[in-house]
C-alpha cells in the first residue's frame, strides 16, 4: 500500500495513451522530461526552480496569454515564451504540462492539454468549482490525458509520518479534527490582484490558503456527512471571505472543525489536531512561509512533479489524480454553500 489513500492509475501504457496520443513509448525512456509552464506570476516561479532542480525534468517554454507580459520571466530561466497555448503544447518536446494560472484561468489550460494529449498537472485548486472540475476530469478521461493536481503537501515527510500514524490505529477511535490556518495578508496582496475574486480565485481565504490542509483533511478522515459555516470579510476590501469557519461531521460519528483567515496579524503556523480515544497528534509548521507567501521553497513541489513525471515513464500512479484532486475542492464547495456570510 501506498502512503496515500488516494486513487492513482499508472499513466504510461496503451491503457492511457491510445493511438494519436502524444505519449506512449516516449514517456518510457528516462529522458527528462520536457515541461511547459502556463502562467509567469510568483508561483509560476517556484515552478520554474523546481524543475530546473530536477535531473527528470526539462524546462522548456512558458504561456502567458497577454501580448507584453512573461518576457523577463522566460528570459530570467532561458526558455521561449508563447503567449498561446494551443502553439506552445503543439511542440515535439513537450512531455507535460504545469498549469500555475490564476485558478479562475486553469480551464483553459486543461481543456488546450487534453486537445494535444498532453499530460498535464495543476496547481490547486483545479479549479474554482466542482462543476468546472468534472468538465475538466471528462475532457482529459475522453482523450487518455494524464491528470493530476499539485498538492505538494501530500509529498512532505510531516503528511507521511500523520499518515501512518492514523493509518495504525495507535490513536484508537478518531473522534476530533481540528484545522487552523491562521494567515496575514496585507491589502497590497488583494488591491489590483484576481486574489480574493470570486471569477479567478473562487473564494477567499478558504480556498486557497487553506486548501492544502482541508486535502490533508479529506486525505486522512471518511467523507464528510454534515457542513455547517460562516464566512466573512473583516480586515480587507476583497469580494470573497477573509475569514472562514466551518464544524463538520465525518461519516462514522467523528466531529472536525476549519478556520482558515488571512486576518490573523502577523500570522501563525498552520496547525491540525488529530484527536483520539488512546492519543492526540498534533502538526504545527515551522513559521516559514506563514505571512511572506515569497519566501516558499520548492523542494515539496520537485517531489511533485518528479513524481507525476515518474508515473509518465511506468513508475508508481501518481497518487492525486484529477478525481482525487477534487475531493478537497468539493468540500470547500459545499462549506461555500452552507455558509452564512456576515461581514464587519
Amino acid at each position: 500500500m501506498s502512503m496515500f489513500s488516494a486513487k492513482g492509475y499508472r499513466y504510461a501504457g496503451a491503457a492511457c495513451f491510445p493511438a494519436g496520443c502524444n505519449g506512449g513509448d516516449s514517456y518510457m525512456s528516462h529522458e527528462p522530461v520536457g515541461v511547459v509552464i502556463v502562467g509567469t506570476g510568483l508561483i509560476a516561479r517556484f515552478h520554474a526552480q523546481a524543475v530546473n532542480a530536477s535531473e527528470k525534468l526539462k524546462l522548456v517554454a512558458v504561456v502567458h496569454p497577454v501580448e507584453g507580459h512573461g518576457d523577463a520571466f522566460a528570459a530570467e530561466f532561458g526558455v521561449p515564451l508563447f503567449h498561446d497555448c494551443d502553439e506552445a503544447l503543439s511542440r515535439s518536446d513537450v512531455g507535460m504540462v504545469l498549469v500555475a494560472s490564476p485558478s479562475g484561468a486553469h480551464d483553459e489550460a486543461v481543456l488546450a492539454a487534453a486537445r494535444h494529449r498532453k499530460p498535464v498537472l495543476v496547481e490547486k485548486p483545479l479549479t474554482i468549482s466542482s462543476e468546472r472540475a468534472d468538465r475538466l476530469i471528462a475532457a482529459c478521461e475522453e482523450t487518455g490525458t494524464p491528470l493530476g493536481g499539485i498538492f505538494q503537501s501530500r509529498f512532505t515527510d510531516e503528511f507521511r509520518k500523520l499518515k501512518e500514524t492514523v493509518d495504525s490505529g495507535s490513536l484508537g477511535r478518531i473522534t476530533f479534527v481540528r484545522v487552523d490556518v491562521p494567515w496575514w495578508r496585507d491589502d497590497s496582496y488583494y488591491a489590483g490582484s484576481w486574489h480574493g475574486t470570486l471569477d479567478m480565485d473562487g473564494g477567499g481565504a478558504l480556498i486557497n490558503q487553506a486548501i492544502h490542509m482541508v486535502d490533508w483533511l479529506t486525505a486522512l478522515m471518511p467523507p464528510v456527512a454534515d457542513v455547517k459555516s460562516f464566512t466573512a470579510t473583516l480586515a480587507h476590501q476583497m469580494e470573497a471571505e477573509d475569514t472562514a469557519a466551518a464544524v463538520l461531521r465525518f461519516e462514522g460519528g467523528a466531529l472536525g472543525a476549519i478556520y482558515a483567515t488571512t486576518a490573523s496579524y502577523p500570522g501563525r503556523p498552520k496547525r491540525m489536531e488529530i484527536t483520539g480515544t488512546k492519543g492526540t497528534y498534533v502538526y504545527e509548521d515551522s513559521a516559514h512561509g506563514v505571512s511572506r507567501p515569497d519566501q516558499l521553497e520548492f523542494t515539496a513541489h520537485q517531489r511533485c512533479f518528479e513524481a507525476f513525471a515518474d508515473s509518465l515513464n511506468g513508475g508508481d500512479p501518481y497518487p492525486i489524480d484529477g478525481r482525487e484532486s477534487r475531493v478537497a475542492l468539493d468540500l470547500i464547495t459545499r462549506i461555500y454553500a452552507e455558509n452564512v456570510r456576515k461581514d464587519a
